[in-house]
């Protein structure tokens, strides 16, 4: 799959965010859940620069809630840009932003959801969430990835008391996914096919997905666009057969196209 195109808006934001974490997705703030979002899949930042955000992203970009409806907005894009640029061009500032911001006292007790959109893009990004996360004992954190070397070397090795993982199928590197030591997540075409396969949903709360039985599954949006392309697979079943496609074309050609690693610091 070619890399995703670049995200570029008109009028890029010049400005720092004022506030990093919302609580504007209705679904997660009825649980106190705030969400940290950047753009899905890659943006160019304000100096030029282009930045993969979900640098593992396989068959989730073709069907990605995070680039329809209200995220293609010229606000909200521009805010998850912002958030981008902030936390890129100045890390060590945003750092302690949000450090800072989490000593208000409303997110004593809540939850915050690292990335509503995007992903772990970076080894120095998501050791930057370590320490934030450690900064703030009284707060859960819980994240999605597709980033399953960066997990399985750093976010879970390090993992703090108060954050939690969770594998979500549908990237490039799912063949290194193990059920039987890794808390996995899949998307499928509705929510009657997820107890059928023997998932747990987690459409009661997003903190199922930490907290509920394993292995988690959630019902595909209700885009039309996206739900013909998914078909009646879920993400991981869709993934693998892109990949044995993939392997077939190789073994064909006799040539080998190296896994992309989307960790580099």
């Amino acid at each position: 799959m070619p890399p995703p195109a670049a995200q570029a808006s008109p009028d890029q934001p010049a400005s720092r965010p004022r506030r990093l974490l919302s609580n504007s997705n209705r679904n997660l703030a009825r649980d106190r859940i705030w969400s940290w979002s950047i753009p899905a899949l890659a943006a160019r930042l304000p100096d030029g620069r282009t930045i993969r955000t979900c640098p593992s992203a396989g068959v989730c970009a073709q069907a990605c809630y995070a680039r329809s409806g209200s995220y293609t907005f010229p606000s909200v894009k521009n805010a998850h840009l912002r958030n981008l640029a902030f936390a890129v061009q100045d890390p060590d500032g945003w750092e302690q932003a949000m450090k800072d911001e989490l000593t208000a006292r409303r997110f004593d007790g809540a939850a915050v959801r690292i990335h509503d959109s995007g992903d772990f893009f970076s080894a120095d990004y998501a050791r930057s969430w370590l320490r934030i996360i450690r900064s703030a004992p009284n707060t859960r954190f819980y994240a999605y990835t597709k980033e399953v070397r960066l997990h399985d070397q750093l976010l879970q090795p390090e993992c703090p008391p108060n954050a939690a993982w969770v594998l979500s199928l549908g990237g490039t590197q799912d063949r290194r996914v193990d059920p039987r030591r890794h808390r996995i997540a899949d998307v499928f075409p509705d929510e009657e096919s997820i107890g059928e396969a023997g998932f747990h949903s987690q459409a009661e709360s997003d903190l199922l997905a930490v907290d509920g039985p394993a292995p988690v599954g959630m019902a595909a949006n209700r885009i039309p666009r996206f739900q013909r392309r998914q078909g009646d697979r879920t993400f991981g079943q869709w993934q693998r057969e892109v990949d044995q496609q993939r392997r077939a074309r190789r073994a064909a050609t006799g040539s080998r196209t190296p896994e992309r690693a989307g960790t580099s610091s």
